[in-house]
């Protein structure tokens, strides 16, 4: 486990480069009762992918949800899988994230970012994290979030899938301290439930920066800055 020293370095580190953070209130308990209600009828007895739409703020339930069940989260375009394959159909500048699996994430923001993602004809790229220190909470994850110049928009309403997380494994951490909330499944995954997102849903909507083919990342991380 990550030394306390450690981990508060990383942090101080990450919130001096001034990427976004998503503050989002907790739950009140008659809210988190709700959620625990809703989840157990819909969610945890699924028998095939069903599409729900939880009580309340979008975001504010996915957090819950990460926190108090064991799922991760995937975002697509795809309103009808039954099954998510290991096959990938796009491209990855690390190998963790260019492995034929399927890909997952435990924080549902970013994974909202993937189902909100518009790849149209215009779509040459996205550079995209969610960092935080290992062992922190969500709420001090870090993002940055950008697209290609010229292409608009970036984002368009999409779709979330809830998985089981057994049988994924996380990516080790970077530099031995940064969480990057990437998981893998080397096999397929039968999702619990899907949820319609819209941009009204997505806390980082307006916070999606543009980048040149020739722009160093550096130069889009900078960008990314609040």
């Amino acid at each position: 486990m990550l030394a306390r020293p450690a981990a508060h370095l990383t942090s101080a580190a990450l919130r001096i480069g001034g990427l976004p953070q998503v503050r989002l209130d907790p739950p009140d308990p008659a809210t988190a009762r709700e959620f625990d209600r809703f989840t157990a009828d819909n969610v945890d007895r699924s028998a095939h992918t069903t599409t729900v739409r939880p009580p309340g703020d979008l975001a504010v339930y996915l957090r819950w949800l990460a926190a108090h069940r064991d799922v991760l989260f995937h975002g697509t375009k795809q309103a009808d899988l039954g099954e998510l394959h290991t096959k990938r159909l796009t491209s990855d500048v690390t190998d963790f994230g260019a492995q034929q699996a399927v890909f997952a994430s435990d924080d549902p923001i970013w994974a909202m970012y993937f189902a909100l993602l518009r790849r149209g004809d215009t779509f040459g790229s996205t550079r995209n994290g969610s960092l935080a220190a290992v062992g922190t909470e969500p709420c001090r994850r870090r993002y940055f979030l950008s697209v290609n110049h010229g292409h608009e928009p970036a984002l368009d309403p999409g779709w979330l899938y809830v998985l089981p997380r057994k049988g994924f494994r996380s990516e080790r951490p970077w530099y031995g301290v940064l969480d990057t909330a990437h998981w893998v499944s080397e096999v397929a995954v039968r999702p619990m439930v899907r949820m319609a997102v819209g941009l009204e849903d997505f806390p980082l909507a307006d916070a999606v920066g543009r980048h040149s083919r020739d722009e160093s990342l550096a130069r889009t991380l900078w960008n990314a800055r609040r």
